[in-house]
């Protein structure tokens, strides 16, 4: 098979899952049977093609629907018979599905198909806000986060750009995509937060069911399609009370928390469980303006148990000095912490 019937068919099968999915009545099943045929990276290039392009021409076509509309009404009135003026839409959808093939092998105009520009939510440092989205859903961003959102007919999607979001998902038929880093987590109607680290990403869930999925490389874009990405895996499902940590180098682990712990950063106190010193102050510095900086090595190594107010890091170098006997100095916005003379 050529490069262009492969193309042929991938966008043929992606008119079909667009026109299946506009039923109000799809079912769990339907949606299943999708997400697993849009698992293959070219297929999810091709339902997107699609999808973009559906946006534009249906933009245009309100433009003369009227028109059109009005001229069919006056042949009624002339001849007494109606006129088949629009195609089914999965008709239209195929059409679409054959001029996207036209369009990518023809060397006249190339162009590229534009997508919905994407909301932009953000909070400042120590700022956290919460948004109700435009399906119901409620999205809370902690300190120092940016998502961008991009609702279409046929899905909900959010890119975390960076730092941590908790999400209360309104049940639907269109699945609610979140993907932060090289990761993707896919939900109908749950409640989960995903924290995207520097080096790693965090997904926990507290209701629900969602699986959680390696995002493969961007693609390039030529014309209208892309070229092939690299395989992704298959994702892994979680279970209320589950943490999935995915490290930058593709490694995974999964650990069983207490679901009611995960949203706790909502009430601006942040809890530890016996975790080291470096661990908790790397936590405490983003929402600080000014820093927590460990002098010695071997503070950090001290275990540390509580709930911390954000905010108040005075506070917390205070209660620091009297535990462990540390000294502070502060050095433009930081304060180092080191061992006092009467330390281990």
């Amino acid at each position: 098979m050529t490069c262009n019937q492969d193309q042929t068919g991938q966008l043929d099968a992606a008119a079909r899952w667009h026109s299946d999915l506009q039923d109000p009545d799809v079912s769990l099943e339907t949606w299943e049977a999708f997400l697993e045929w849009e698992a293959d990276p070219q297929n999810a290039a091709a339902f997107r093609e699609i999808e973009t392009s559906l946006v534009v021409l249906e933009r245009a076509a309100l433009a003369f629907g009227g028109a059109a509309k009005s001229g069919a009404d006056d042949h009624r009135l002339q001849t007494g018979s109606a006129i088949p003026w629009a195609r089914s839409r999965a008709a239209w959808i195929s059409g679409i599905a054959a001029a996207l093939v036209l369009a990518a092998v023809s060397v006249i105009a190339p162009m590229t198909v534009s997508r919905p520009e994407p909301i932009r939510y953000a909070t400042s440092l120590g700022e956290q806000r919460s948004f109700d989205l435009a399906d119901g859903s409620v999205m809370t961003l902690n300190t120092d986060t940016e998502a961008e959102i991009t609702f279409t007919r046929n899905r909900r999607y959010v890119r975390l750009v960076h730092g941590q979001a908790l999400f209360e998902v309104e049940k639907g038929v269109r699945p609610f995509i979140v993907e932060a880093r090289r990761s993707q987590t896919t939900a109908l109607g749950t409640e989960f937060d995903v924290y995207a680290k520097a080096d790693a990403v965090e997904v926990t869930l507290m209701a629900g069911s969602v699986v959680v999925a390696p995002v493969p490389a961007r693609p390039e874009v030529w014309g209208l399609f892309r070229s092939a990405p690299r395989e992704s895996a298959a994702g892994r499902t979680l279970v209320p009370g589950e943490r999935l940590v995915i490290q930058e180098d593709g490694l995974e682990s999964v650990s069983v928390i207490d679901p009611s712990e995960a949203s706790r950063w909502r009430s601006g106190t942040v809890w530890f469980d016996d975790t080291s010193l470096v661990d908790v102050v790397t936590e405490l510095n983003r929402y600080a303006r000014v820093k927590i900086r460990i002098d010695d090595p071997d503070i950090g190594t001290e275990r540390l148990s509580g709930g911390f107010r954000v905010g108040e890091e005075e506070d917390f170098v205070g209660s620091l000095v009297m535990m462990f006997s540390l000294e502070t100095a502060q050095v433009g916005d930081e304060v180092i912490l080191s061992r006092g003379s009467g330390g281990d």
